[in-house]
């Protein structure tokens, strides 16, 4: 009997992977997460920020008066569009609001 553990020379990865030659998972897949069942719900995720983002609406709009930002003047076109945000970690959410002129 050796002092040896069974697993010597093995090295074990945040996958849960454990092989002496090298994790091969590709991270970016959602199930490599800690909420894949977000996938499921057309959410997209994203490896480096830990996040899952999700459009929930794109639309074009006419303004009617001038937007308080300044950005937008009365009578211009412009799209909006609504993202939504869920930390892999934590779970918080956050809605992102964005305009772009036409």
């Amino acid at each position: 009997m050796s002092n040896y553990p069974d697993d010597w020379g093995t090295y074990y990865f945040s996958c849960g992977c454990h092989a002496a030659w090298g994790c091969d998972c590709n991270e970016d897949e959602p199930g490599n997460s800690k909420r894949p069942w977000l996938a499921n719900s057309d959410f997209e995720f994203n490896y480096q920020d830990e996040e899952w983002n999700k459009i929930i609406t794109v639309g074009t709009h006419t303004c009617r008066r001038d937007h308080k930002d300044g950005y937008i003047k009365k009578g211009q076109r412009y799209m909006k569009t609504v993202i939504r945000y869920i930390d892999d970690n934590t779970g918080e959410s956050r809605i992102v609001t964005r305009k772009l002129k036409l």
